[in-house]
Formats: C-alpha cells, structure tokens, sequence
C-alpha cells in the first residue's frame, strides 16, 4: 500500500508547480502594467486594473485602469506581453486593432 503513496505525492507536487508557478506569473504580469501605467503617467501613483482579458493566445492583455481612489473613472489599456508596452486610452490605433469589438 505505501507503494501507492509515492506516485500520489509525486503528481499532487507536479500539480503544485505547474499551477502555482502559473499563479505566480499573472501576477507578475499586472505588477509589470501597474508600473508601465503609473510610469508613463509620470507618477508614482497607485494603479488599479480591471476587467483584464487575455488576447492573442496570451500574449497581450486588454482591460481598464484607474489611479487609485474611489472618485477616479477607469480608462482602458492594451499590453503586449511580447514587447512589454503599454497603451493607454481607446482612440490609440493598438487598442483599437487588438482590443477594439
């Protein structure tokens, strides 16, 4: 019976990995726009995100954001992940080709 334990184990710290190494890296994903938003606004204000969607089989994001505070209106972006740009508002013609309905 103890032979039935190992493989058990080994697929549960396999399955740990895989989806938590995953976890780990969308996280990093929106720390990465928080600070290329609050970059390219000039400050160092506090960004929150919103409504974020993949596209393009991962490798860009859409979504909205807003500098934090409850009387700020969320404005949309578009991130590439393969570039690592950020763009900000619906009128950019990136937004509009990749987030644009």
């Amino acid at each position: 019976m103890h032979n039935l334990y190992i493989p058990v184990v080994a697929i549960l710290l396999a399955f740990a990995i895989i989806f938590g190494g995953q976890a780990l890296s969308d996280s990093q994903v929106d720390d990465d726009i928080k600070s290329l938003i609050a970059s390219q606004r000039g400050g160092d204000d506090e960004i929150e995100l919103q409504a974020t969607r993949e596209i393009q089989k991962g490798y860009g994001v859409c979504g909205e954001y807003r500098v934090a505070g409850p009387d700020q209106s969320f404005s949309p972006f578009y991130y590439s992940k393969v570039n690592e740009r950020v763009t900000l508002g619906a009128e950019s013609e990136r937004y509009r080709r990749h987030c644009g309905n």
